[in-house]
């Protein structure tokens, strides 16, 4: 039963993240949804599009794909792992075990349902990624036993129908008008109400983190189990949280013009809402799926953020005021 994953099958999910990853980063800019990232990260997408042709990648060239050796546990720069003159991939195709010399290395019906499901059952984590790999894991195997050997369509559906079934990640609202002081709208309140603003934004000195660079390293310094580069943009990223925590704070306590309150509420839900999906981001060490949908609410939210902004530049048009 050795020859099948256990709960190392993290390993696995760091690399169809890597998946995900490119998917998200690749539909954002070739959309063109969000501005900002698609002005900031020119660079990293290069790297995340490399990163993807791994999925491709079948370094001993013995017919099973780099990622299909992390679930059967053989070597990826052997062709045969347990040497005994069959490859690895014509091993499995004959129901035979890779890992175990043969002739008499037959895996028996038996053992092959008793191993998937203890290879399941270790991969029983409380996270998002435990319950991809469980699923990513039986449809593998389910279909390897259904038709032995896997063309490349076959394998990049498996992998395709994970993109489209990834659900996004979902945030409440926090904040509504009870939330906020609303004043009347008068001149000398939009002229405030606009100087305030401007002290928030751009005069009010805040450090500032390109979350998105910054997060591409720290799932790159992850991949690479680089500790000290890990921690690194770990804590660039918890430092990200706690400015945007001190930001709709700052937020919350300035007066409102009525004209401006729906869309002033729109923002710092949006801001909130980031906060709470860096807060996400920065569990990839433990979860890296949730940490990549975190990514995705990331992109969603900052454009909801900017929508409200140049909203609130609209009807600061009309007093020909600019902020925004």
């Amino acid at each position: 039963m050795a020859y099948l994953p256990n709960k190392k099958i993290w390993f696995l999910l760091v690399f169809i993240l890597l998946i995900f990853a490119g998917w998200f980063y690749f539909s954002d800019y070739k959309n063109k949804q969000i501005q900002y990232i698609a002005e900031q990260e020119k660079s990293p997408l290069a790297v995340v599009l490399e990163q993807t042709s791994q999925l491709d990648a079948d370094s001993d060239a013995d017919g099973l794909k780099d990622w299909e050796e992390l679930l059967w546990k053989t070597d990826p720069n052997k062709e045969d792992t347990d040497g005994d003159g069959i490859n690895d991939n014509e091993e499995i195709t004959l129901n035979r075990n890779p890992l175990k010399a043969g002739p008499n290395d037959k895996i028996s019906e038996k053992e092959d349902l008793v191993a998937q499901e203890k290879a399941v059952s270790d991969s029983n984590q409380n996270t998002l990624t435990a319950a991809y790999a469980r699923k990513f894991l039986t449809e593998y195997m389910a279909l390897k036993q259904q038709k032995g050997e896997l063309t490349e369509e076959d394998k990049q559906n498996l992998v395709d129908s994970f993109m489209d079934n990834l659900e996004p990640l979902t945030v409440a609202n926090q904040y509504s008008a009870t939330d906020i002081k609303i004043i009347a709208d008068t001149n000398d309140s939009v002229k405030k109400y606009a100087e305030e603003m401007k002290n928030v934004f751009f005069v009010e000195k805040h450090a500032t983190v390109n979350e998105p660079v910054a997060f591409e390293s720290f799932m790159k310094a992850i991949k690479n189990k680089d500790e000290k580069e890990t921690q690194k943009y770990a804590e660039i990223l918890d430092y990200s949280i706690s400015n945007y925590e001190e930001l709709v704070k700052r937020l919350i306590s300035i007066s409102i013009p009525r004209a401006f309150s729906k869309q002033y509420i729109e923002m710092i839900n949006g801001l909130n809402n980031v906060k709470f999906a860096v807060k996400n981001m920065t569990l990839a060490p433990i979860d890296p799926v949730k940490a990549m949908m975190g990514k995705k609410l990331y992109d969603i939210e900052l454009q909801r953020v900017s929508d409200a902004m140049g909203n609130i530049q609209n009807i600061f048009d009309e007093y020909e005021i600019y902020v925004f």
